[in-house]
């Protein structure tokens, strides 16, 4: 297993310099990275310009940081036969993983549309994600949606489990998110026996509270049980990489620092371990 830091955060909201975050980031520890799959306000993955691009490819390879999964953030149901947006590019978010060297690109559902009856929105999203899915296998990049939430059209593991049999592409599966799981009262045990087969990446996220009221936390300073979490994984066999994802309001050095030592920690207390830079 891999752990890597998702730099979103900080490359993109903060502003802050590849040349600066990639080198601490290795310096922390981590193997590997996330980054967005846009850059800025933008949901067009040509925002992340070719020179954004070829610069993100050679300072991880400067800093042998393996690039895992592109992050896209634009909702998938809610541009789809929208006048007013563009549909979500997986596409071009497949473009730009190969571009920069990761083969997984994970992507937020989106819930139900007023102007749209359910099953037809339903249908909608399987055939964008079989187009998705068939551009990313020639490519041999893999498509995740980010997990399960109650206010999108994959509300539930059923949903989930639908939703996998309905698109029929094997190289379609789920960011896992124990945090988010967590929330709404999900086993994420469970739920990794359950996708086992499924399971391409994993954020690891803390926070206190319950959904619809929490707040986030530095991995380690929240409520997370993440012992628990790396016995389930070690369990599945699970061998693809996890990533720290923190927030703009924590600051950079400490989210590496500390994400690094409690994930560290509770995987050894777990019995398994990540791949060392050495």
């Amino acid at each position: 297993m891999r752990l890597a830091f998702y730099t979103y955060s900080y490359t993109d909201r903060l502003k802050m310099p590849i040349a600066e975050c990639h080198p601490y980031i290795a310096k922390s520890g981590y193997t590997s990275i996330d980054v967005s799959g846009t850059y800025g306000p933008s949901e067009d993955p040509a925002s992340f310009t070719d020179e954004l691009r070829n610069e993100t490819r050679m300072s991880s390879e400067t800093d042998a940081l393996r690039v895992e999964a592109i992050i896209t953030h634009a909702d998938l149901t809610g541009s789809l036969q929208n006048p007013e947006r563009k549909p979500l590019e997986l596409i071009g978010s497949t473009d730009l993983a190969a571009a920069v060297g990761g083969d997984v690109v994970t992507f937020h559902m989106g819930g139900p549309r007023k102007d749209i009856a359910p099953e037809k929105l339903w249908s909608l999203v399987v055939e964008h994600l079989q187009q998705a899915c068939d551009d990313a296998m020639k490519r041999h990049v893999r498509i995740a949606v980010d997990g399960i939430w109650p206010e999108w059209i994959n509300d539930t593991p059923d949903a989930l489990e639908r939703l996998f049999k309905d698109v029929d592409r094997m190289n379609m599966g789920v960011n896992f998110d124990p945090c988010y799981l967590t929330l709404i009262d999900v086993d994420p045990a469970e739920f990794a026996h359950r996708f086992h087969d499924r399971i391409w990446h994993a954020h690891l996220k803390d926070h206190k509270g319950k959904y619809p009221k929490w707040t986030h936390h530095i991995p380690g300073e929240g409520e997370m049980d993440y012992v628990k979490v790396f016995m389930a994984l070690k369990e599945i066999r699970f061998n693809d990489a996890v990533a720290v994802e923190c927030f703009t309001d924590m600051p950079f050095k400490e989210a590496c620092d500390t994400g690094f030592a409690a994930m560290q920690k509770a995987a050894k207390s777990a019995g398994t371990e990540f791949e060392s830079r050495e």
